[in-house]
């Protein structure tokens, strides 16, 4: 029924002219996170009927992932067929060797920002400066499938932000950025001066108000806050970077019932009421960056009312770029995110990490409201399955992402292992919370399975389906500072005695440097001629890899004597292809209950080495790759074993009789 009303709304042939060709088609059901280990006991225990039963119609096997295993290089891998040596993407966090300083994989290192004239006060450009474009190479499967004629739709796929110009329909997922051009950057508006946990900076624009008595009767009742959007551009020279004053704002005002825990919210032309403890629907906003709405650029957000009264507290989501009119391109065609809103008639989750971490990691949140945001994701991307299964016809390729996996796992397993349930506690549990949630994680392995169940009910007869993640998942009970470990074990010095400090501000003795840590897997060396004030010189490199090396294989935990890094890896090594020269110099493999500190990621020297994880990101996938194995499932066989990412990427073209690209490295394990 649910199909047949989609289908309805969509126009007879939803998809166009069907092209592809008249053979079974494919459907992957990508779920980040999934655990081999997690889902095998779930099969056992009678929890994932659906899962069970693919697996017994066809197979189940663990799937190699990436080296290391980061989401963004794992899919990289599944889109390209190539290993990082070839796409380019290594890592969250890349390098600038010029500058030291950290820079997000998904775009290259700042360009020509280009030029403007100032004019009536505004910075009008005048030359355009570097495009700013996707940092993968390769050629994405889905445009090989497409130039054979294939119907091609590619849902909310990792690392495709900025989208790469294809003539498939694709909608960007993680790495796409909110309005604020960042990665999720939440406002919390509150009476109260938020206490940010221990060592972790608060991830939110925190605005402090006063509940206003504005009618004098004794009782607050109106609260004015203000809510902001893209970078205000026009008052900017080129490529300066925004402060906090250089943003488009609009106006938010809250009006309080005086007798009831009921407010009204305004935020520029939009007005929504909610009760406190309820989310509003999505609210359209726009914010002009030229006067006389010149140009408006337009958004959504959702608020939440954590509290009314006594207190005030509330939440409004990062600004969502609008699905319905993107400011800049989300997909391709660029109408295909806007075909998508008119059919699921309104906005949905452009930011590509929608669920809300960090308010649950800065305690603004508590695990009762982080599953009301999850819930409203879930649903969210349920009516986007619909309509992909509603688009979908014989001989159509479509993969489609899904995070109800991952995002959980990073934040709920500190109630209780769901590998090892008699594990010891993890060192952020909470016992209130425990007792309520420590089933989370089982619970959003049960949705997705049901969502299996549904997807395999509207698939054409005989269409391949395969269901795949990423990577799996450990606990993450102590975080590594590699920086200080660096220092402590003299291949990194600081200056005038200092015993902390940061990569890129003039802490750092770069003469007497030979590594340095930035990225969450990435270790890089000082090499003379490539960074900018290097000192290990090409004849040295081998030797200086060698003793750092054997130097992290040889640590043991003070706390219990435990390996903490399982292996370390050369990029020469284990890389291959064209962009080998971007490559980390070694990658760290940490074992499981380890990883890397958020500090040390971004380039901080702090005085511990390593300590316990007592942040409620307490699950974690960014180890030794052969510790956290992700999952593949097929409606047929699997021929084989020991596979990996790109051996799916082979699968899908031979799926279609087409031999994957020279520079791809899988192999398919399907017969067509």
């Amino acid at each position: 029924m649910r199909r047949a009303v989609l289908l309805l709304l969509l126009g007879a042939g939803c998809s166009g002219e069907n092209t592809s060709p008249d053979q079974p088609g494919v459907f992957v059901l990508g779920v980040d996170g999934m655990d081999p280990t997690i889902l095998r006991r779930l099969i056992a225990e009678g929890k994932a009927p659906n899962l069970a039963k693919l697996a017994a119609d066809g197979a189940f096997q663990d799937l190699e992932t990436s080296n290391p295993p980061q989401s963004p290089v794992a899919w990289s891998n599944f889109v390209t067929g190539l290993d990082p040596g070839g796409h380019g993407i290594y890592d969250f966090v890349h390098r600038d060797p010029l500058t030291y300083l950290p820079i997000s994989s998904a775009t290259p290192p700042p360009g020509d920002p280009g030029t403007s004239v100032k004019l009536f006060g505004y910075n009008l450009p005048v030359s355009a400066g570097d495009e700013i474009i996707n940092n993968r190479s390769g050629t994405p499967w889905w445009d090989v499938l497409d130039g054979a004629g294939v119907d091609v739709e590619v849902y909310r796929i990792p690392g495709n932000y900025p989208v790469t110009e294809s003539d498939a329909k694709t909608l960007s997922g993680m790495g796409t950025v909110d309005m604020r051009g960042g990665y999720g950057q939440y406002t919390w508006i509150t009476d109260t001066s938020p206490v940010a946990p221990p060592g972790h900076g608060l991830k939110a624009d925190v605005q402090l108000v006063t509940v206003e008595d504005f009618d004098l009767d004794g009782k607050g009742d109106t609260v004015k806050a203000i809510l902001k959007g893209p970078p205000d551009l026009f008052h900017l020279e080129p490529g300066q970077m925004p402060g906090e004053s250089d943003y488009l704002t609009v106006p938010v005002t809250v009006s309080i019932d005086p007798d009831a825990d009921v407010a009204m919210v305004k935020v520029g032309e939009s007005v929504a009421v909610l009760q406190e403890g309820e989310w509003t629907d999505w609210m359209p906003v726009s914010f002009d960056a030229l006067p006389a709405g010149a140009m408006a650029l337009g958004g959504s957000v959702r608020f939440y009312a954590k509290e009314l009264r006594p207190g005030f507290k509330l939440y409004a989501s990062p600004v969502n770029l609008a699905a319905d009119a993107p400011p800049q391109a989300i997909s391709t065609p660029d109408d295909f995110a806007t075909e998508l809103a008119d059919v699921l008639e309104g906005q949905y989750y452009t930011q590509g990490m929608p669920e809300e971490t960090n308010a649950l990691k800065d305690g603004t949140f508590d695990d009762d409201d982080y599953a009301k945001q999850v819930a409203l994701v879930q649903h969210d991307a349920g009516g986007m399955l619909d309509v992909a299964l509603a688009r979908f016809d014989r001989g159509d390729a479509t993969f489609f992402y899904l995070s109800d996996i991952d995002l959980q796992c990073h934040m709920l397993w500190r109630h209780g292992d769901p590998k090892e349930p008699s594990a010891p506690r993890h060192p952020a549990w909470e016992a209130t919370s425990a007792a309520k949630h420590a089933l989370d994680i089982e619970h959003y392995y049960q949705h997705v399975d049901s969502l299996v169940g549904r997807v395999r009910q509207e698939l054409p007869p005989e269409t391949l389906l395969i269901v795949m993640s990423d990577h799996g998942f450990q606990p993450f009970t102590r975080k590594v500072h590699l920086n200080a470990w660096l220092r402590d074990h003299g291949y990194l010095t600081l200056k005038d005695g200092k015993t902390t400090g940061r990569l890129t501000t003039g802490d750092v003795d770069w003469s007497k440097t030979q590594a340095y840590a930035l990225g969450f897997n990435s270790l890089y060396l000082n090499v003379a001629g490539r960074e900018a004030e290097g000192i290990v010189s090409a004849g040295d490199v081998a030797r200086v890899e060698a003793a750092i090396t054997a130097d992290l294989l040889g640590y043991r935990d003070p706390a219990d004597q435990k390996t903490v890094v399982r292996r370390v890896d050369r990029g020469a090594d284990i890389y291959h292809g064209a962009r080998l020269a971007d490559a980390p110099d070694l990658v760290i493999g940490y074992d499981r209950g380890y990883g890397h500190s958020d500090e040390s990621t971004l380039g901080e020297i702090v005085e511990a080495e390593i300590e316990d994880n007592t942040s409620r990101w307490s699950g974690n996938h960014l180890m030794a790759p052969e510790v956290v194995p992700g999952v593949v499932l097929a409606s047929r066989p699997i021929l084989g074993e020991a596979h990996n990412l790109t051996d799916v990427t082979a699968t899908l073209l031979a799926w279609y009789g087409l031999a994957p690209l020279p520079e791809m490295r899988g192999k398919s394990f399907i017969t067509p």
